[in-house]
């Protein structure tokens, strides 16, 4: 459970993130406790990727960042990270990719020891991937494929799971599961932070969700306090029906704001 004195898995405070000299993020200031699962949400060119990336170091920033405060070894243990680009290059198996997850685990030249394979073992069922350990992960379909590096995130064993789009190309059964692990994580004590375009999704297993527009944050909070009416007509353009139901909120995008 967190409690009041706990430190924050990530603070950000007036990060600004610049590709060339542009500033892509706007003086952003968020603050993420273990036991949170938060979106990331906001049109296409609002600052979502841009903003992760600045707060792990990986592109030029302005700005506190609690997780670019820490050297790069202890970092690797704070946080695990799934990018965007789902690009796998080498013809390795399954296994040996989401075994690379615990890397920050081991010393120089250790071998992995039982409780990495088990962290391993784990992070695939998770993925709905036993059985794929010995596949050779470039001969996976791109859906396959984003769930073995969501694997090795999870495999990394993190207080903080930071993931660009996790969901971006899988069929609806793994976004769901992908999402609602993610979900029992947080309530374990861990914490989440992933960009989506899926508002439905957003909305029905985010605790928080921060709206990102033209650089800025537009809004924290709860997602019905979020996905307003003006928002969504604001920021998106479009008009949409969201309602509370047993299974949480509903949302449904309905038309394009002409």
């Amino acid at each position: 459970m967190t409690t009041p004195s706990s430190p924050p898995c990530l603070s950000l405070l007036d990060l600004s993130v610049y590709r060339g000299e542009c500033p892509v993020v706007d003086h952003v200031s968020i603050t993420i406790q273990a036991g949170e699962l938060v979106g990331l949400i906001g049109p296409n060119g609002a600052g979502k990727t841009s903003l992760m990336r600045g707060a792990l170091g990986l592109l030029p920033h302005q700005g506190h960042s609690s997780l670019t405060a820490l050297r790069a070894d202890l970092r690797a243990k704070a946080v695990a990270w799934l990018p965007q680009n789902r690009e796998i290059a080498w013809p390795v198996s399954v296994e040996t990719l989401v075994m690379l997850g615990r890397v920050p685990h081991l010393a120089a030249g250790q071998m992995p020891q039982q409780n990495d394979r088990t962290a391993v073992a784990h992070a695939l069922a998770a993925m709905d991937l036993t059985g794929f350990e010995k596949r050779p992960a470039t001969a996976l379909s791109g859906g396959e494929q984003a769930r073995v590096l969501m694997a090795r995130a999870l495999a990394q064993d993190c207080p903080l799971i930071m993931a660009d789009e996790p969901v971006a190309g899988l069929d609806p059964r793994h976004q769901i599961a992908t999402l609602a692990y993610l979900r029992d994580l947080t309530r374990q004590g861990k914490a989440a932070l992933v960009s989506l375009h899926d508002l439905g999704l957003a909305a029905r297993f985010c605790d928080r969700l921060i709206l990102m527009d033209h650089g800025q944050k537009r809004a924290d909070g709860a997602p019905k306090n979020v996905l307003t009416e003006a928002h969504l007509r604001q920021v998106f353009g479009i008009t949409a029906h969201v309602t509370t139901s047993d299974q949480g909120l509903i949302f449904q995008a309905l038309e394009v704001v002409r």
